[in-house]
């Protein structure tokens, strides 16, 4: 069963020419983990926040976004607000800016949720932090602690679905670990489905069952993870692979990607990659390639191998 199904969702935004996000469509299971990745400005957070209603001034919004059948776009405020608190629920890139610093971890957890003590400390068990962290500060913790708190915090209305936008870019290698770890069991234990936001490729391969690689607010490929990266059909997917840093790797010029994302405040016209893709003809300039069979290029890579 989906607990997150977007269908056709586009969104202008005042000054842009064209959407901003076009024609995306995903779905989350409960318990599965589905990565959205790609360069930043792609639309990867648009996407996130959209599934919380949360929508940029003046923008507007065609498409559909139901998370546990209800459509977002349509709820009035009181039932939207109600939404995040009992459904849905979101993890932000910067934990620090999501907590007020002048009240206590504990009571940051149980705000609007009368004699909910007992489920914060269980919580606060359950990610991994000592009782005593309800009577801190967030100066008195650091960031790995913080963004648990954060995780602890989401858990509070028993969501079933959980947005992760970005949620270890601040952290270091080893504490960004162990949160994956944490998210993994979150979703084992009590079955909510995430949407995990990244442009970080190896993590996505770690923690995601599906993936959807997103180029200029459209999909360009989706599928398993273990296929997608394994055998990418899409230039840019095999692009971005290629320009991975990896441990094992020769030592060598590290790949890029030539040329920029495209400019939202620019028309684009045929496939909005092809300015940067080496295998681009006319027909790429021209007509924009439909998603078909997950890819959506008019000639992705015969048979999926990496660039």
């Amino acid at each position: 069963m989906s607990v997150l199904r977007v269908t056709g969702l586009r969104m202008w935004l005042p000054g842009t020419p064209r959407p901003v996000l076009d024609g995306v469509e995903l779905t989350v299971g409960e318990g599965e983990t589905v990565a959205l990745v790609g360069e930043s400005g792609s639309g990867k957070s648009l996407t996130s926040r959209a599934v919380l209603g949360l929508l940029p001034d003046g923008a507007e919004v065609e498409g559909g976004v139901e998370v546990a059948g209800q459509d977002v776009l349509t709820l009035t405020p009181a039932r939207l607000r109600e939404l995040r608190r009992r459904t849905v629920a979101m993890i932000f890139q910067d934990p620090r800016a999501g907590i007020n610093p002048l009240r206590r971890i504990g009571d940051f957890l149980v705000e609007g949720r009368p004699g909910s003590r007992d489920r914060a400390r269980e919580l606060v068990a359950a990610v991994g932090l000592e009782a005593r962290v309800l009577r801190q500060y967030p100066h008195e913790l650091s960031g790995g602690m913080l963004q648990r708190v954060m995780i602890a915090g989401a858990l509070m209305g028993d969501p079933k679905l959980l947005l992760c936008d970005e949620p270890t870019t601040a952290l270091d290698v080893t504490t960004q670990a162990e949160i994956v770890a944490l998210l993994a069991e979150v979703r084992r234990r009590y079955g909510t489905g995430l949407l995990f936001v990244t442009h970080d490729l190896e993590l996505a391969a770690a923690i995601a069952d599906r993936v959807h690689v997103m180029y200029a607010g459209r999909i360009a490929e989706s599928g398993p993870a273990g296929t997608v990266f394994s055998r990418p059909r899409h230039p840019y997917t095999a692009a971005l692979l290629a320009a991975t840093p990896r441990v094992e790797a020769p030592r060598a010029r590290l790949a890029t990607i030539p040329g920029q994302p495209p400019d939202p405040r620019t028309e684009l016209i045929g496939c909005a990659f092809a300015p940067r893709c080496p295998l681009a003809t006319a027909v790429c300039r021209t007509d924009p390639p439909e998603l078909i069979a997950q890819v959506a290029c008019h000639h992705g890579i015969p048979g999926g191998e990496r660039a």
